[in-house]
């Protein structure tokens, strides 16, 4: 690991938990300043790669902070939130898609099946906010899905094609917590676990894109 590469590590690992510290102790504003940091060194990590595949999913990043910004307990602007996640997932589909366009259509039954129980949970719960939200898990649904399709298409890309495929499901149940918080009913240790799988989504996904620096 490079010397930039270990600072930008240490420097998101500390905000991640000075962020957590605000969480608990309801400090809302530095929980605003706090919660894009750790994004925001996944970004500058993967800033001088170069090509197409990472101008994706650096896009992908760019509204997820957008996202994390919005969602913030300062803020709590939840419909612009969802906006924001929804088109980085667009990104990262658009970023995976451009890896393969293999269909793998076996591959899709599973996290079909995932986002038809989730959204059948949820639903209930949901009111005014169905239509919004089940357009938000077939997006996500479709980013796993093309997660899914890149694995095995690209040799000698196996392990970036797995960390894609881990991150997006990372993703997957990090917003799935959200909504449950959300929707249901809001736990403090649901809130820690579902910062900890957006994180590490993060990290995996921009992983995923070959450094040719």
């Amino acid at each position: 690991m490079s010397r930039r590469s270990t600072q930008l590590l240490r420097t998101g690992l500390v905000a991640a938990v000075l962020f957590f510290v605000a969480l608990i102790a309801e400090w809302k504003l530095a929980g605003l300043l706090l919660k894009p940091i750790p994004v925001l060194c996944v970004l500058a990590w993967l800033w001088p790669v170069r090509g197409a595949d990472a101008r994706r999913i650096r896009l992908g990043l760019v509204l997820s902070v957008l996202g994390d910004v919005l969602l913030a307990d300062a803020l709590d602007l939840f419909i612009a939130g969802l906006a924001a996640f929804l088109l980085a997932h667009v990104a990262y589909v658009a970023g995976f898609v451009g890896r393969t366009r293999a269909l793998h259509l076996l591959r899709l039954l599973p996290i079909a099946a995932f986002g038809y129980f989730v959204y059948g949970w949820l639903a209930p719960h949901l009111g005014e906010l169905r239509g919004p939200v089940l357009a938000y898990v077939i997006v996500i649904c479709a980013m796993m899905w093309r997660a899914a399709a890149q694995v095995g298409e690209r040799p000698g890309q196996e392990g970036h094609a797995w960390a894609g495929l881990a991150g997006a499901i990372a993703f997957a149940l990090s917003d799935t917590l959200i909504a449950v918080n959300r929707f249901i009913a809001w736990s403090l240790g649901v809130e820690l676990l579902l910062m900890v799988l957006y994180w590490v989504a993060q990290v995996l996904i921009a992983s995923s894109v070959a450094r040719e620096e």
